[in-house]
């Protein structure tokens, strides 16, 4: 998972339409009623699934894949008709986010039907009233457009998701451990395309890290140094955020402790 900031809007033809469809939903008489509306006008959002991929450079916003998590759907990140608690337990959906371009993710569909409506928060934490403030809400499930989320999520060199090694908080180790099982983060194609990842990244460290000692010992060495630049760059264009699964490339370099190595993180 990388963060996918929210900072450009979509075409104003677009954002029209949606505050029309809001005006609507503000207007009906009823529950069934709001959900027709949303029902009848699901192509909407989908609409919106070519703009949202270009901020994600194609890749699903949860997993990070391109082609081993299914095709990809607009997912409501906040469910729009009904919500389900951790029990299983349903409640109204944020039906006022319909239409919200914020509230919309790119998620393959492996993982969107796991998720489902399930929005569980913190313990004692209230549920948002309609167009109430949303921040006083503690969501379970991590969030990609959320910068402090994505960093939270780690993987290993057999291709899971597991919470990074920095949390100490059982609550955040909570939030990473549900949502790897809610979003299925640990779907079988997609954990042998990690360990595919983390090999190739392995390896150009080992690489990059056994040349640049024979320079550092000898700095003569021309096709050493050489060879460490091009085995740093290859660990670089692993870790490029357009380039697929490349949290697992940054998570493996992490996973070295050594600070040559680390130090490529900054300018990956």
């Amino acid at each position: 998972m990388r963060h996918i900031p929210l900072r450009k809007q979509p075409e104003p033809k677009w954002l029209a339409k949606a505050d029309a469809l809001l005006i609507q939903l503000k207007q009906a008489a009823d529950a069934g009623a709001r959900n027709k509306i949303i029902d009848d006008n699901a192509a909407v959002w989908g609409a919106l699934k070519p703009w949202l991929l270009i901020l994600s450079h194609q890749k699903c916003w949860f997993s990070e894949a391109k082609d081993c998590f299914n095709h990809w759907d607009v997912e409501h990140f906040r469910p729009k008709k009904s919500v389900r608690d951790i029990d299983g337990t349903e409640c109204d959906g944020y039906w006022w986010l319909a239409f919200d371009w914020h509230n919309l993710r790119i998620c393959g569909n492996a993982g969107n039907r796991k998720k489902s409506t399930y929005f569980p928060l913190r313990a004692g934490c209230v549920r948002c009233l309609p167009h109430g403030d949303l921040r006083f809400e503690d969501p379970l499930l991590l969030d990609p457009s959320d910068a402090d989320d994505p960093g939270l999520l780690s993987f290993n060199m057999e291709g899971r998701a597991l919470p990074a090694a920095h949390i100490a908080d059982p609550w955040q180790r909570s939030r990473v451990e549900y949502s790897v099982e809610r979003y299925n983060l640990d779907f079988p194609p997609l954990m042998d395309k990690r360990k595919t990842v983390w090999a190739e990244c392995w390896d150009a460290i080992e690489e990059y890290l056994r040349e640049l000692e024979t320079y550092i010992a000898d700095q003569g060495n021309v096709i050493a140094r050489d060879r460490f630049k091009q085995a740093a760059r290859r660990v670089r264009e692993l870790m490029q955020e357009e380039k697929e699964l490349s949290a697992v490339a940054r998570a493996c370099v992490v996973s070295t402790g050594d600070p040559r190595a680390m130090g490529l993180l900054q300018t990956a």
